[in-house]
């Protein structure tokens, strides 16, 4: 004799679609961070990325920047980190699609690079925009002494000295070596010698580490992209930075 008493249904048990949904988004976060890790350890873009945004951050903690000012900030550098990625993708798909020259290969990884150039170029400018207008940097630059190194000479004559010295030295080595011109290729890098020197220059004037954090951003955003371009090889980028470097420090220790 069949039982009339139905029993209440009960909570639904988590079957297993439900936990192979949930290892599936575990393990989407485990490839993704897998991805990330793999830029950043294969692609040294990527590591020059993360010291420029490092030396940024110092520099809005340094300076005092607001919330609204900083999230614009991490905005630029999201963005920047974004594209390095896909344009990372994109080159590691077309070496996988074809091992031969063509120019639709070409187009698509040219294009990749552009988006990267052009995130760079707004966070650049997104960076200017909020430093020029900032309170604290005005008070730092306004306070600087209009003779540091010595009773004659001022910071500005010694920065164009020192600059056309590097001019000099690098064109001279340049010809000796037949390779490059005084702004592109060749053994040591212009752009990154003035860089630095300038660099320098700014923290041996105004001893300040949110200033320097600043400076030394720039400059490094400048070896990075004669890299990217591959108009310098990471040691003439190198050799470029120390020049501009030694030289800032002995323009400015020298005995006057």
């Amino acid at each position: 004799m069949r039982s009339s008493a139905r029993t209440e249904p009960s909570e639904p048990s988590a079957g297993p679609g439900q936990m192979r949904e949930r290892k599936s988004v575990l393990r989407s976060f485990s490839f993704a961070w897998e991805g990330l890790a793999f830029c950043f350890a294969t692609q040294k873009h990527m590591r020059v990325h993360f010291a420029i945004m490092f030396l940024v951050l110092m520099a809005a903690w340094g300076l005092r920047v607001d919330l609204r000012e900083l999230l614009h900030l991490i905005l630029a550098m999201a963005l920047v980190l974004i594209t390095e990625m896909v344009n990372t993708s994109i080159e590691y798909t077309i070496d996988l699609s074809t091992d031969r020259f063509d120019v639709r290969a070409k187009v698509a990884k040219d294009v990749a690079a552009g988006a990267v150039l052009l995130a760079a170029v707004y966070s650049v400018v997104v960076g200017l925009l909020i430093f020029a207008t900032n309170d604290r940097l005005a008070q730092v630059l306004q306070g600087l002494p209009p003779d540091f190194a010595t009773p004659h000479v001022g910071v500005v004559q010694i920065v164009v000295l020192g600059l056309m010295f590097l001019g000099i030295v690098i064109t001279w080595v340049k010809k000796a070596t037949r390779r490059g011109t005084l702004w592109r290729g060749g053994m040591i890098s212009g752009h990154a010698a003035f860089g630095f020197l300038i660099a320098t220059t700014i923290a041996i004037v105004t001893r300040d580490l949110s200033i320097t954090s600043l400076a030394l951003a720039l400059a490094l955003l400048v070896a990075q992209s004669r890299i990217q371009a591959r108009i310098h090889t990471p040691i003439e980028v190198l050799v470029g930075g120390v020049m501009g470097t030694i030289l800032a420090f002995v323009l400015f220790m020298w005995p006057g």
